[in-house]
């Protein structure tokens, strides 16, 4: 097998920058609806970006994580809702192809073009019972959850032999779950990612998985591809989509605040705002800071497609390298935009400021757990001294 090749990732940037005009143009919407506009949902799938890494034999592209990257940054830096969603659904649709075939069948049935959402912490509990089990609890952040029939979520079971974790992940339809609309936050307004509510659910067998095999890579169900790419652990490549989707956002910042900056006076001289010394060392510092973001997340990707193509497995130090590289490229954003927000002028404090909201998004996606910089940083700094990563889950 060979890895996708870089006319497949280009082809698939191409079809998301021949929508960024429709999702910039319902960004707003999707901010003020607190979930992404049905005409950016729609034209997402005109364009085959939901289903950018389902296998292949389920109808979807199989394109690769490279392919997913380069289209996040386009995505993204139109609307960081539609990137975010994207990077959400798309990670969940490629796991759902380690599920077992009948599962597969269910979700994805004659349409490969669905969002899968939910939230992969394990916030709520499984109980083993005859055929299945039952959950219950409450999960947080199930982004893009308005536009899914089905959703993947992790729970902690009662008993769980084969695993040394006793976590699992389960596929429920959301017809079985409660959606409580707590979304109203500082930033990614239009993710919806809402609350879900489980109360004495019934789980098949068939749609459920142990977590340490699902996110190791390993599970038995996953060889239905034309790649290896369900062997690939889950935490490293879904901290490369996130990752790409923040860049997007920030790439997006740093461009509103070029083209703004370039027409602005100074209030008190009425000088060019562009000829500003300061003004262009924070430009310059910024652009840098986002292309070595670019470039470790794309490497990541490259080496993460590679890997599928052979069948062979990351090691141990390089999921740590990418999870700890892909925090960094994360850390690189968020400076970036902070430098550029903090010389946007009294303007860019208004609600109706895209730069402001560009500038929330960013710094609401830095909370995301898989990219806990101080975690990652240790995880990496042990691995690099000859420690274990010091965590089961890399």
């Amino acid at each position: 097998m060979s890895p996708p090749t870089a006319s497949t990732a280009s082809r698939t940037a191409l079809a998301a920058e021949a929508i960024a005009g429709v999702l910039r143009e319902h960004a707003l919407e999707s901010e003020q609806l607190r979930q992404l506009a049905p005409a950016s949902v729609e034209a997402m799938k005109q364009a085959g970006l939901w289903r950018i890494l389902t296998a292949a034999s389920l109808g979807g592209s199989e394109a690769g994580l490279r392919a997913h990257v380069d289209s996040l940054f386009v995505t993204a830096a139109a609307d960081p809702a539609a990137g975010w969603v994207q990077m959400v659904s798309n990670a969940h649709t490629w796991m759902v192809g380690n599920f077992p075939e009948e599962c597969q069948q269910e979700v994805f049935g004659d349409d490969p073009d669905i969002c899968v959402p939910g939230t992969l912490a394990s916030q709520g509990k499984a109980t083993r019972v005859d055929g299945g089990w039952r959950i219950n609890g409450r999960w947080q952040f199930a982004s893009g959850v308005d536009h899914g029939d089905w959703l993947l979520i992790g729970a902690i079971a009662d008993t769980l032999p084969e695993s040394p974790t006793r976590l699992l992940h389960v596929i429920v339809p959301k017809s079985d779950l409660v959606v409580d609309d707590t979304w109203f936050t500082l930033g990614l307004r239009g993710t919806g990612s809402k609350d879900l509510v489980a109360d004495d659910v019934f789980v098949p067998e068939h749609r459920s998985v142990p977590t340490k095999l699902l996110f190791d890579g390993e599970s038995p169900h996953g060889e239905g591809g034309e790649t290896f790419f369900n062997r690939l652990p889950v935490l490293a490549c879904l901290s490369v989509q996130l990752a790409a989707a923040v860049i997007g956002i920030a790439d997006g910042a740093l461009a509103l605040h070029i083209e703004r900056t370039s027409a602005r006076r100074e209030v008190y001289t009425g000088s060019s705002k562009a000829e500003n010394p300061g003004a262009q060392m924070r430009v310059a510092e910024s652009t840098t800071e986002l292309d070595l973001a670019r470039h470790l997340i794309r490497a990541a990707a490259d080496r993460c497609d590679e890997v599928a193509s052979t069948g062979n497995r990351l090691t141990v130090d390089e999921r740590a390298e990418i999870k700890w590289h892909a925090a960094y490229a994360v850390e690189l954003a968020r400076r970036a935009t902070d430098r550029v927000f903090a010389s946007a002028g009294a303007h860019g404090i208004y609600d109706d400021s895209v730069l402001q909201s560009r500038y929330r998004d960013v710094n609401t996606a830095c909370h995301h757990a898989i990219v806990d910089f101080d975690g990652n940083a240790q995880m990496y700094g042990r691995t690099r001294l000859g420690l274990d990563p010091g965590t089961p889950l890399v």
